[in-house]
């Protein structure tokens, strides 16, 4: 558990406790993450340092020849040379001894030529067709594999082969049974705990036990562990968005671990399975998931509809989603953003259009109206198929340009176009190439006008002046305080610590925990630390320019989602996070606001004329 540190706030009622685990009620296990595919496919880097040799030794122990794993290696496709690779991770109640559920699912997407890795992430409980079985959850393609006597890894391969319509390459099987012990051969990973997390079963409910403090901090095995499998008041995913969150970290801690390999390597071998049975390309696949920064990793969810058909509930698919989720997995945004991607002029670029449809002249039709939007279009002839139903976008799987043109395209051809990337000799000289399908109906898709961004949704306040200035004389710490804070928040935690850094120093840190009063559990957090180059601060998107703010902050995004901003003043890092919740994060325009809105703490104030809004802080209050 956490330790106490005798300059943090009162705990109250908890301070003293000290809590022990026992199985949760309904399920044995609950949420053995993907964290441990990177210790699978990462943290074994140090196989790199142990050499070639003795990861041969350990293939047979991580790749049996058993009848589980010969079904999976008859059901996963074939790696091509050249093309991206897709890894299925899987976090299991057991390793085949019994039947248990596979309650954490993420398809990672590596992608050598472009210099990326993507995650797509399923909701648990999200309610889909199990090839052989029928519509059930997803979770219960694993179980449904073990109890058919095929193995669970290869029923969860075919059943996310037929719901994304995606190769699987290969899997990595996680047992959570060494998960802490793997955590604890690292040192801990840091992480900002973003609330309170507490449950003693003093309820009617029994849950798995947790006592962690907010804050950024080096969690233990056993912590880390209760933090990503959490899932007591949360929904799918807020833990999803944890799970995800920690396997960077845990990817950002291995990096300094390359020693380590042998020890790494039993441990691996001891709790996962894997189909890779050749040394050469399992460290193929470890040095990618090591080298590639962390600003070209992308995390993505398919989360469905909540909801209860027979008293049971589950999370209807939403095809929407669904393709939405696939394309921002295989071409995130960051390939072509607004401030780095290539930009496309339709006069330089070239494209050719294939009638996919087997409809006469839809092809010559194509290409006159997007000449006609300035593009060199020419008509190819007929694609490989006629049974496209809906229109595709080609482009070269090596050129960020070709992706950026595809991008430009769909936004005429229309926005269920898929993107698909293909060798360049395919395209033939062109940028990109438009499969006419089905779904043309004679003219260009006319886009919507672009949302302007809603304006900031602040409040301005003093209140935190006073305590920010307390904090300050305490610590030492030349702090700077907020006047703004997003409309309808509470301050619901307020901890003062000192953090276990590198090189035995225990800078000072603070953690102010903001709970939306929205109807949910939804929090925000503001951190400052007197830590050097804390890990979380490493890999933004790029920085925020505009505005008024004392210093220019960085910026940390999840897809379209801004994660963070941070920055730095007088010695101190702070940065802001963002609620997990996608559907009820901050915006970031609000998030640009506050953070423009602090102010050197010995000094703040509100402008004259500037009204209070007032704000109700409480410093160890339920999270729940």
């Amino acid at each position: 558990m956490p330790r106490h540190d005798e300059a943090e706030e009162p705990a109250g009622r908890h301070h003293s406790a000290r809590y022990y685990r026992i199985p949760k009620r309904a399920s044995r296990w609950v949420t053995v993450v993907v964290w441990s595919a990177w210790i699978g496919l990462g943290v074994a880097a140090g196989a790199l340092w142990a050499g070639y040799e003795f990861v041969e030794e350990t293939i047979s122990t991580i790749s049996p020849d058993t009848a589980r794993i010969r079904e999976a290696r008859r059901v996963v496709d074939r790696v091509e040379p050249g093309k991206p690779v897709n890894i299925l991770l899987i976090g299991s109640d057991s390793r085949g001894s019994e039947a248990g559920n596979s309650d954490s699912i993420i398809l990672v997407h590596m992608d050598s030529q472009l210099g990326f890795i993507s995650m797509l992430s399923f909701a648990r409980d999200l309610w889909v067709n199990i090839p052989g079985i029928g519509q059930a959850k997803i979770n219960a393609a694993y179980a449904a594999g073990e109890r058919a006597g095929t193995g669970g890894p290869g029923k969860v391969i075919e059943t996310i082969k037929e719901l994304t319509g995606q190769q699987v390459n290969g899997f990595v099987e996680i047992d959570f049974a060494g998960f802490a012990e793997m955590v604890d051969d690292l040192g801990g990973v840091y992480i900002d705990v973003d609330r309170r997390y507490f449950n003693d079963n003093s309820g009617p409910d029994k849950y798995e036990m947790i006592d962690l403090k907010p804050g950024y901090q080096k969690l233990n095995g056993a912590d880390a562990l209760d933090y990503v499998r959490y899932r007591h008041t949360d929904d799918d995913f807020a833990r999803i968005v944890r799970q995800q969150t920690f396997l960077s970290e845990l990817k950002r801690r291995t990096r300094g671990q390359l020693s380590q390999g042998p020890r790494f390597v039993r441990l691996l071998a001891d709790h996962a399975q894997t189909d890779i049975n050749d040394a050469g390309r399992l460290l193929n696949l470890i040095r990618r998931a090591i080298e590639t920064p962390d600003d070209r990793v992308s995390r993505v969810q398919v989360k469905g509809i909540s909801t209860t058909v027979n008293e049971v509930s589950l999370n209807e698919l939403d095809p929407a989603e669904l393709r939405d989720a696939i394309q921002d997995w295989l071409n995130p945004e960051f390939l072509t953003g607004q401030d780095s991607g290539p930009k496309v002029v339709p006069a330089k670029t070239r494209v050719t259009v294939l009638n996919g449809s087997g409809r006469s002249l839809v092809g010559e039709q194509m290409a006159e109206l997007l000449r006609g939007k300035g593009y060199l279009a020419a008509s190819g002839g007929n694609a490989d198929s006629f049974g496209y139903t809906t229109s595709a976008i080609l482009f070269d799987q090596t050129s960020q340009t070709g992706l950026a043109a595809a991008r430009a395209l769909r936004t005429l051809v229309g926005p269920t176009a898929a993107l698909t990337a293909v060798p360049k000799a395919r395209l033939g000289g062109a940028q990109a190439a438009v499969v006419v399908g089905g779904d043309f109906g004679g003219s260009l898709h006319t886009p919507p006008p672009p949302e302007r961004p809603a304006p900031p949704d602040v409040v301005s306040t003093a209140r935190l002046v006073p305590i920010f200035r307390n904090i300050a004389g305490r610590t030492g710490m030349k702090l700077m305080v907020p006047l703004k804070v997003a409309r309808g928040s509470e301050v619901r935690q307020i901890r003062v610590y000192r953090i276990d850094a590198p090189g035995g120093r225990k800078p000072w840190t603070a953690k102010i925990v903001f709970h939306r009063l929205d109807g949910g559990d939804r929090y925000w957090g503001i951190t400052a630390t007197q830590m050097n180059d804390p890990p979380i601060l490493e890999g933004a998107t790029g920085p925020w320019r505009k505005g008024t703010g004392l210093v220019r902050t960085t910026l940390f995004y999840n897809g379209r989602h801004l994660a963070r901003e941070a920055w730095e003043y007088q010695g101190v890092r702070y940065w802001i996070t963002n609620v997990l919740d996608k559907d009820h994060a901050l915006t970031a325009e609000t998030m640009h606001e506050i953070a423009r809105s602090f102010r050197p703490a010995r000094t703040a104030r509100l402008r004259t004329g500037e009204a209070e809004a007032g704000l109700s802080v409480e410093y160890d209050a339920a999270t729940p």
